[in-house]
């Protein structure tokens, strides 16, 4: 259970809050994948918490965008960020809508700032929290599996064998 919470708390802080991004989310759903595959924890339930950790995570950093997009010290954080990220993700955003958000799981730093960029943007709440859960899904899900398929296939085991 000690397991369970702590992966838990690491996906969700690295989903809700800017300065937890650098926490390892993409890396540890494959470590997790390979545990699962290693028969250490069950798939169906890491992925139902995590989805959950996920999802919780992205809507805790929507709602810091949205309520405080006013906020000055809201506005001094996304100021810092590197211009390039931000501007990359306000162009996602007016071009593409909610899918970028569907599709910026995928990217680690985006992960986290995404939502909190929709939140300012005032995007629809109902739409966003859809699009939150089945992204939060497929994107745990993926890693995941990545794992399992990683531990079963015997990689990590043919890695060692010619010392790469």
């Amino acid at each position: 259970m000690i397991v369970y919470s702590l992966i838990f708390i690491i996906l969700f802080l690295e989903n809700a809050i800017i300065p937890a991004v650098f926490l390892p989310g993409d890396s540890l759903l494959i470590i997790l994948g390979i545990l699962i595959g290693k028969g250490c924890l069950n798939f169906f339930i890491t992925l139902f918490i995590l989805t959950i950790a996920a999802s919780l995570g992205t809507w805790i950093s929507y709602l810091q965008g949205k309520f405080l997009e006013r906020n000055k010290t809201v506005r001094r954080w996304l100021s810092r960020f590197p211009n390039k990220f931000y501007q990359k993700i306000v162009f996602m955003l007016n071009k593409h809508g909610l899918y970028a958000l569907f599709f910026g799981r995928f990217i680690a730093f985006a992960r986290t700032v995404l939502p909190i960029i929709a939140g300012v943007y005032r995007l629809n709440s109902l739409r966003f929290q859809i699009f939150n859960w089945i992204s939060s899904f497929l994107w745990v899900f993926i890693l995941i599996v990545l794992g399992v398929l990683v531990e079963r296939t015997k990689f990590l085991d043919i890695l060692c064998y010619f010392n790469l």
